[in-house]
């Protein structure tokens, strides 16, 4: 288990599917997320469960607060250990704990996790750009702005750019996170 402030980060479980169903079939944290607006069954997030088992280069966690009220996953992807980097991707589902910055303290974890623990060199994010909740969080915990790919995802009828945001471990340091 990590832990920053608040929240606990456990690795994914299969009771957490339920809650999970629910967050993928919001039409809202789709658009957020920039996920494929299809809505999931139960037999596809169970297949999706079985396999990030042990993929090696993705780990989930779900964010859970200290009662373990479940409010949302944090995952590190594409982590590539040969370069040294992972992307990071966050969702708070529970419209209910939007607004306390617990999105915040689950990227701090996950970040301290990442650089002490897998031992990478760079984390970054790709947010979209009808989402600047997103992108406060991630400025708020040290990354920085690195470009937009401009028009790069479809969204609603709509063209939309994609920020990209990356924190080094030598900046993660120096910031004393």
């Amino acid at each position: 288990m990590l832990s920053y402030g608040e929240v606990r980060l456990w690795p994914l479980e299969r009771p957490d599917l339920v809650q999970n169903y629910q967050w993928a079939n919001d039409p809202e944290l789709i658009e957020l997320a920039g996920m494929t607006p299809k809505p999931k069954t139960g037999p596809e997030l169970e297949r999706w469960y079985e396999s990030i088992l042990g993929a090696p280069d993705l780990q989930i966690f779900s964010i859970k607060l200290a009662d373990h009220t479940y409010v949302g996953n944090i995952e590190l992807r594409t982590i590539d250990q040969r370069s040294g980097k992972a992307e990071v991707g966050v969702i708070v589902g529970s419209r209910d704990h939007w607004g306390r910055g617990l999105g915040r303290q689950a990227v701090e974890a996950v970040s301290a996790y990442a650089f002490r623990e897998l031992r990478l060199h760079r984390l970054y994010a790709r947010v979209l750009s009808l989402n600047p909740r997103a992108l406060k969080v991630f400025e708020r915990c040290g990354f920085r702005p690195e470009g937009i790919e401009r028009e790069a995802h479809f969204s609603g009828g709509r063209y939309l750019d994609i920020h990209i945001l990356g924190l080094l471990a030598s900046e993660w340091g120096a910031e004393g996170l």
